[in-house]
């Protein structure tokens, strides 16, 4: 598959320091933040089910993949950073994921959206709310 610009309506290329010329990341400038690098491991975890778990609702075959925790851990011994409190940041992330999705359910119900699957956020969006409510409520943070 060949990248096309055009794809990318409001996303900027980055590249590696020095030569030669290497695209290191395609940026969704729409979705970024500066701020917490933990919140962008919640983001992953959030989604990221155990064995066991209902593993259909995204398109990523997690078979042979580490646990939540194992992920969680191996990204705290590289980064250095704590993850003792990542509660915090997977119900701020599961809120975020709600309010975003809440955006194209509002345009949909208003009938300015294009994508008939638009439809299907506003049951996503309770769920999400729900979910960050629970763990919010449960946590021993």
């Amino acid at each position: 598959m060949q990248w096309n610009p055009g794809d990318y309506q409001f996303a900027n290329v980055m590249f590696e320091n020095g030569p030669p010329a290497r695209m290191a990341a395609i940026v969704d400038w729409e979705m970024a933040t500066v701020g917490d690098p933990l919140l962008d491991l919640a983001w992953v975890l959030m989604g990221w089910p155990d064995p066991g778990e209902d593993q259909s609702r995204g398109y990523v075959d997690y078979e042979g993949m580490p646990t939540r925790d194992e992920l969680m851990h191996r990204y705290a011994s590289h980064s250095g950073l704590p993850v003792d409190q990542i509660d915090y940041y997977i119900v701020l992330a599961r809120f975020k994921m709600a309010c975003v999705l809440e955006g194209g359910y509002a345009r949909f119900v208003q009938g300015g959206a294009d994508n008939p699957k638009m439809e299907s956020f506003g049951a996503v969006v309770l769920d999400m709310a729900s979910r960050a409510a629970e763990l919010a409520a449960t946590s021993k943070l």
